[in-house]
């Protein structure tokens, strides 16, 4: 059973604002039964966490819960991941980002692709609350159609996770009144251009912010390599490409699934 709504579609209109602003979002996307799901495998992934570590800081648990694979995988989002980018489509990320109540870091002023080292056709990043998301407890809040403006210049900024930002001087300034505010209830989503220009502030709520990414990419596309750490216990895990739809063009061995879930 599909855990998405049956009447959720990016459809031509939502491509067609997707296109001019570089972000569209929806309140409702997972079914309710899907959402109750989650939020407990959400909640047994945080009791898995090793000790001291971030919750937002769980990167690549698609290679460990089946559940995410499965939601990574669901048809209705490779549809809208193939609309942008064509038939052969690798899933390279996935990203669970918790704050939990009072807490998290401030997020910059920031554009992600090009934090990353992953190239070529590269369609929306996929962005499901848990939650319901607000200004309060720290939902995204993006700039848009400046996803058409290129890479922005930055300036260099003393954090550990952050140490770069967009420059304040390349923003407009009036950005403040420019913005979009990410607003939803838990099971809403919403799809982000990799070059939308965002930020995020910490959880000053009594309520956690619970976000899945997931990333997508062309199977003709860069594919860096990376290292990540499993968030149960820190084991260096690194970053795999898996081919979720259409052809390994290039050749390149592309696995379709973890190796414990084939």
């Amino acid at each position: 059973m599909s855990m998405i709504r049956s009447d959720w579609m990016f459809s031509e209109a939502d491509q067609e604002f997707y296109r001019q602003n570089g972000y569209r979002t929806y309140d409702h996307f997972l079914t309710d039964e899907a959402l109750a799901c989650c939020q407990r495998e959400i909640d047994v992934m945080l009791s898995e966490l090793q000790p001291g570590r971030d919750p937002a800081d769980i990167i690549s648990p698609h290679c460990i819960k089946r559940w995410i694979w499965d939601l990574a995988n669901e048809p209705c989002i490779l549809d809208a991941m193939e609309s942008q980018i064509g038939a052969n489509i690798v899933l390279w990320s996935t990203h669970m980002l918790c704050k939990p109540p009072g807490s998290g870091i401030e997020i910059p002023w920031h554009q992600d692709a090009p934090y990353w080292n992953v190239g070529g056709p590269l369609p929306a990043g996929l962005w499901i609350a848990f939650d319901a998301m607000d200004e309060d407890n720290g939902a995204m809040v993006v700039l848009p159609g400046w996803h058409r403006k290129g890479t922005l210049p930055i300036d260099a900024r003393e954090d550990a996770l952050f140490d770069q930002m967009i420059a304040p001087q390349a923003l407009p300034p009036d950005v403040d009144s420019a913005t979009c505010q990410y607003r939803m209830p838990a099971g809403g989503a919403g799809l982000h251009d990799t070059m939308l220009p965002h930020y995020s502030t910490p959880n000053q709520s009594r309520r956690w912010r619970r976000v899945l990414v997931l990333r997508y990419m062309s199977a003709e596309g860069d594919m860096g390599e990376k290292m990540y750490e499993d968030y149960r216990d820190g084991s260096p895990m690194p970053r795999e490409y898996f081919l979720v739809r259409g052809d390994d063009v290039l050749q390149r061995g592309l696995p379709r699934a973890p190796g414990s879930f084939r």
